[in-house]
């Protein structure tokens, strides 16, 4: 049973409020919504921007308005709570350190470590994204055939890569690095176990609590016991892994345990959505060599193109909160502990908002394509944004200006997942 119309009887009134007539279903899960959610979601947010989700594997609560998830859900409310984790089940029975936590505490964690992720930060790292993109440029240059899967030949590879730089690990290890993001993300959506992922941590702790190690070992050597920025990049490399050994919360420093959650939060949130990101956009303009044509002849559009991506295919098409105490929205009574998806999807494509919101573009102009939520706002707003948008266009000018006949060859295959949203299989020819 589907809608809230259904899950209890409800008044004229409150019926026209809710604008959830029992005719209209939505199903998150159904193949169809699945293959593509982009005009699913966007009819939900103009027939239903709320509805009750009853399904058999999960329920929850739907919002799909722009403004509310905006200025009710994402500014600092403390109603709606990440503490239980961004997804339709509880990731953990309670969280009280590290992303998955709520304000104070998580304003002060996200101050310390987006000292990372600062203007300077950002000219630090492109030479080495660059330098990346070059390289896996290159690489398709010199295959005989010139055509391939994009997503595994470029795609996957720049975010991977620039993600093992940042943690300071061995780029060697990329397809490491990316096995493990998809098992944990996996996991933490599929598994209602929560101790279902404790093999994998087992398989990925030695390697990250090695690199914390080393570091310690600097500082050692050095006779430094109680280190400060000032050691980063100096006595410690110009990581991130580093800065959490010099960072505090709280007025104390993070312990090994958190050191850890750090170099994971890190691994899970900063690969699959950058990949997407990328797919998705090679995707759309490919689909319409028109729109390729038009990049390649004003390649100043590159970050247009790139936030346009990010507006009509959010990585992420929805995110989730838990709710602390009784809520009442649009007339429905919520109980503690109610799931929400606010969906970034529906959001995106708010004809209030955006003018003529089914049609990619890259032409709008940056400050009106940039209002779209899929790096969230507020308080939880994307910590790895930054960068994310940094690989994209770096990666995207690159194969404009180098690869510049790049089109598809055949069908593409979405990834295997109803919450997140790219290309698994994206085949391009380019000679």
């Amino acid at each position: 049973m589907t809608g809230a119309a259904q899950a209890r009887p409800r008044d004229e009134a409150v019926e026209r409020e809710l604008k959830t007539g029992a005719d209209h279903a939505f199903d998150p899960l159904d193949p169809e919504t699945v293959r593509n959610p982009g005009p699913a979601y966007s009819e939900l947010a103009a027939k239903c921007p709320f509805y009750h989700y009853q399904g058999d594997e999960y329920q929850f609560y739907i919002t799909s308005d722009y403004k509310e998830i905006r200025d009710k859900v994402l500014s600092d409310n403390p109603v709606w709570s990440f503490k239980w984790g961004d997804g339709p089940i509880d990731w953990a029975e309670f969280s009280d350190f590290g992303i998955l936590t709520d304000p104070p505490f998580h304003l002060e964690y996200i101050a310390a470590l987006r000292k990372g992720m600062t203007p300077s930060r950002m000219k630090f790292y492109q030479p080495e994204v660059e330098a990346i993109a070059e390289e896996l440029v290159a690489g398709l240059e010199a295959r005989a055939d010139k055509s391939g899967n994009f997503h595994d030949l470029f795609a996957l590879p720049l975010p991977a890569r620039t993600m093992c730089f940042m943690l300071g690990a061995d780029q060697a290890m990329y397809a490491d690095y990316k096995r493990w993001a998809d098992e944990l993300q996996s996991l933490l959506f599929n598994d209602k176990n929560p101790a279902a992922e404790q093999s994998l941590i087992a398989e990925i702790m030695p390697h990250f609590m090695g690199l914390i190690e080393e570091r310690k070992a600097l500082l050692r050597d050095a006779g430094i016991d109680d280190p400060t920025h000032e050691h980063w990049g100096t006595v410690l490399p110009f990581d991130y892994i580093s800065l959490g050994l010099v960072s505090r919360v709280e007025g104390r420093r993070f312990n090994d345990q958190e050191l850890f959650q750090i170099c994971t939060a890190f691994l899970t949130g900063g690969q699959e959505t950058t990949t997407s990101l990328l797919t998705n956009v090679v995707w759309r303009l490919l689909e319409k060599p028109e729109l390729w044509e038009q990049l390649k002849a004003h390649p100043e559009l590159v970050e247009n193109a790139i936030e346009e991506s990010l507006r009509f295919d959010p990585p992420i098409n929805s995110h989730f909160r838990t709710s602390l105490c009784p809520v009442t929205m649009h007339g429905a009574e919520l109980p503690e502990r109610s799931k929400l998806m606010f969906s970034m999807m529906g959001a995106n494509r708010d004809p209030a908002i955006f003018e003529d919101p089914d049609t990619f573009r890259i032409d709008r102009p940056l400050n009106q394509v940039k209002r779209h939520l899929s790096f969230g706002y507020g308080v939880h707003f994307c910590l790895g944004a930054p960068i994310a948008r940094l690989e994209a266009q770096i990666g995207l000018r690159k194969l404009v200006e180098r690869l510049p006949n790049l089109r598809l060859t055949g069908e593409t295959e979405r990834i295997d997942s109803w919450m997140y949203w790219g290309r698994r299989r994206l085949p391009v020819a380019w000679g």
